[in-house]
């Protein structure tokens, strides 16, 4: 092997070390604001148009802050929600209806 492909595969070798570091980071945690529309019976929920997973561990609070339960949530609320991307997709650990 010539030291002009060594230092090739090497090269290639350290960008996907980088790269594979970098998705690491990208993939914490994420957060959004919008328009819930739907809550599935699958426990996912709808929020402006896009479907996500909801942690059964999930925090989920109406707009004084009390803890409550996913299905005591009004529809057409405005939410705050923090989420991670998982293997299973996106997944919310905070939902918030914030106050009108």
């Amino acid at each position: 092997m010539t030291k002009k492909n060594l230092f090739r595969i090497l090269s290639i070798g350290c960008l996907l070390v980088l790269v594979a570091a970098t998705s690491g980071f990208a993939a914490g945690k994420r957060t959004g604001y919008g328009t819930l529309t739907a809550l599935e019976d699958d426990g996912s929920v709808i929020i402006e148009g896009k479907g996500y997973l909801v942690s059964p561990s999930a925090t989920v609070q109406d707009s004084q802050g009390k803890r409550i339960s996913l299905k005591d949530l009004p529809l057409e609320s405005y939410v705050y929600f923090e989420y991670d991307y998982t293997k299973l997709g996106f997944v919310i650990t905070l939902l918030k209806e914030m106050p009108q």
